[in-house]
């Protein structure tokens, strides 16, 4: 039976200069250019409406990355979303829903 790793355990293996080969533990590092389907990125809803991807960080938190052109990610400006966020209420669905979806996933006998 395989052993499950979580995204975070996981490898790099889109070739990122800065993590190939490794874990990527922080979302936020300069000069990450790792990409949304990258093996270490965890479950990602793309929200082309808000030129962002939204995704949950290790603890759970709801975090955003901005969207630079030619499908690549902004990862030094990415951040978690917080009360001062314009969509907010929102994006506090969005965080329920993923946690939600990662949870059937990892149990999908639950």
């Amino acid at each position: 039976m395989l052993t499950y790793l979580l995204a975070w355990q996981r490898p790099c293996d889109c070739r990122c200069p800065l993590h190939y080969r490794q874990t990527r533990a922080t979302y936020n590092e300069p000069g990450c250019a790792c990409t949304i389907t990258c093996a270490t990125q965890p479950i990602t809803l793309l929200a082309d409406r808000w030129d962002c991807a939204l995704f949950l960080d290790q603890r759970g938190d709801l975090w955003q990355v901005p969207a630079l052109a030619n499908g690549t990610w902004d990862w030094e400006n990415a951040g978690a979303v917080d009360t001062r966020h314009d969509l907010y209420h929102a994006s506090a669905v969005i965080e329920h829903l993923l946690r939600a979806s990662a949870h059937l996933l990892a149990n999908p006998s639950s």
